[in-house]
């Protein structure tokens, strides 16, 4: 799937939040190229409901509403075996000014990855994958950078890069890794607004980044496989900007 460079993941069992389209699709395709068993979740009551479901056949299905404590907790009593966890589901809500969507909105994007993290920490405290289990966080340029389209979901993913920093070094000695990436601007039905009705947005951006184009859900996904594999054994509490140069331009 990536030029130059493939992964074995033959032996690994992933589970992806919001893998059914975008950046989670991206991934999950990835994983399950790479030979992972990978186990999805969405929103919509079946597989076959999306219009992914043709290459994400061999994947398991679970229907999730990320902001059900509950549900998180069962659906990690439904696995067996875990030894990634790609906490990707997410999205901006149009109230986000209002109490309601800022409260919804921090919930989908922080709370629900800490809840899930804890209710799968004992199957990835078990994990005999090399290199160690992981969690991976998908975070933002709004982790760094102030946004009034975003007052919820930028603070969520900067408290996201800081979760990742804690539960790096808390868990490690468990032998869990926790990493994030955090995507520029990257073409997704989460953008697809932006392309198609803020082009001065999108200049701007393209502008001030090193390289001169939007991203692609396969570039996050490429960074995503890497931080998790064996190669990348001594990394934890990490956020890598995967922007094509956004954060370090002017």
């Amino acid at each position: 799937m990536f030029q130059g460079l493939t992964f074995d993941y033959s032996s690994a069992s992933v589970l992806i939040t919001g893998g059914t389209s975008g950046i989670g699709r991206a991934i999950a395709e990835a994983y399950l190229n790479a030979g992972a068993a990978v186990h999805i979740t969405g929103r919509k009551a079946q597989l076959s409901d999306y219009e992914a479901s043709d290459t994400l056949s061999a994947c398991a299905y679970t229907q999730l509403d990320v902001t059900d404590l509950a549900a998180l907790q069962q659906l990690a009593a439904t696995l067996n075996k875990l030894d990634i966890l790609v906490a990707n589901a997410g999205g901006t809500l149009m109230n986000e000014w209002e109490p309601e969507g800022f409260d919804e909105s921090i919930m989908i994007h922080l709370n629900s990855v800490y809840h899930l993290s804890a209710a799968c920490k004992g199957l990835l405290a078990a994990s005999e994958f090399p290199g160690g289990a992981s969690i991976m966080g998908i975070a933002s340029m709004t982790s760094y950078f102030g946004s009034r389209f975003t007052p919820a979901y930028g603070p969520a993913k900067a408290g996201l890069v800081q979760m990742m920093k804690t539960l790096g070094i808390c868990w490690g000695e468990l032998g869990i890794r926790a990493n994030a990436v955090a995507a520029g601007l990257v073409h997704s039905n989460l953008t697809s607004f932006t392309f198609e009705h803020m082009p001065d947005l999108v200049k701007d951006t393209l502008g001030r980044q090193g390289i001169k184009r939007s991203g692609q859900p396969e570039d996050i996904a490429a960074a995503v496989l890497f931080l998790t594999s064996p190669a990348a054994s001594w990394i934890t509490g990490q956020t890598l900007p995967v922007d094509g140069g956004f954060s370090v331009g002017m």
